[in-house]
């Protein structure tokens, strides 16, 4: 009669079933050297992030952004962003300036709103943010960045006032028509905590200086502004026109921060409008 003992977590497994496990894992497990990851340079940040007792960033694939607001305190957003606030939070409303308000709606095709919630009372009081689509959420500490670009749309929150919101002109007529970011780029400075969404898998990689890499035009959520833009073809005429990749795509070099994802809100609407049509 075959024994059956207790696993991990008090599953029952029997010793054909735990022969079976050990010989179920993924070759590339037991690969010797650097992973792909590893050898591309790129890094994934951790799905669960906290900063103890201000900030904690909840579930998985879909995430929100949860806050503990002391007395004095308080959190920047997009409009429609906030998913709950305590009684004692006051909202308030504002554009940042008329002139800078109407840059980033005109040109950068931001809200020219700018909403904040303060802690007016003697007690800590919590608030939660979620992005605006199915996202995950990258803290990002400013004070070690000198500043960023970022993608349309990627910037969900920030605590307190030293983030600063602003526009910069892309760095060329090619960059502006053809790298998916349009002609007036979005930046985020400052020495505060920024947090941004990104869709799908999130890479990570400091690039050296000169050091480049060629990537997917809408893939792209943040660089340090240190990090030159520029377009590439994505191959010859007949890949240009049926390989899915479009004419172009976006060549980021060296040095500093690349922040990239994998299921950007343009390729999730694309996959569905296409499998709508069929």
């Amino acid at each position: 009669r075959p024994c059956v003992r207790v696993g991990r977590g008090g599953v029952l497994t029997s010793p054909s079933t735990a022969r079976m496990a050990e010989t179920a894992v993924p070759a590339q497990l037991s690969m010797a050297g650097p992973s792909p990851l590893d050898a591309a340079g790129f890094t994934v940040p951790s799905v669960v992030s906290w900063q103890q007792g201000v900030w904690q960033v909840v579930g998985e694939d879909s995430q929100a952004l949860m806050v503990l607001l002391n007395n004095g305190e308080e959190v920047m957003c997009e409009p429609g962003g906030m998913l709950h606030s305590a009684p004692g939070l006051k909202p308030e409303a504002d554009m940042g300036g008329l002139g800078m308000g109407f840059q980033r709606c005109c040109c950068a095709g931001e809200s020219c709103i700018r909403v904040h919630y303060m802690n007016q009372t003697g007690q800590p009081q919590s608030v939660s943010i979620t992005p605006s689509f199915p996202a995950k959420i990258i803290p990002i500490d400013m004070s070690k960045y000198s500043g960023l670009v970022i993608k349309k749309q990627s910037f969900t929150a920030s605590i307190g006032r030293q983030v600063e919101i602003g526009i910069q002109w892309a760095p060329s007529w090619g960059v502006g028509c053809c790298a998916d970011q349009g002609c007036c780029l979005s930046t985020l400075n400052g020495t505060g905590t920024a947090f941004l969404n990104a869709g799908g898998a999130v890479f990570m990689r400091v690039l050296a200086a000169g050091e480049q890499v060629h990537c997917d035009s809408s893939s792209v959520v943040a660089v340090e502004k240190s990090v030159t833009w520029d377009i590439v073809r994505t191959g010859d005429c007949m890949f240009m026109c049926c390989g899915g990749m479009g004419c172009f795509n976006t060549l980021l070099t060296g040095p500093g921060l690349v922040i990239l994802q994998s299921m950007s809100i343009e390729r999730t609407i694309k996959g569905f409008t296409m499998h709508a049509q069929k």
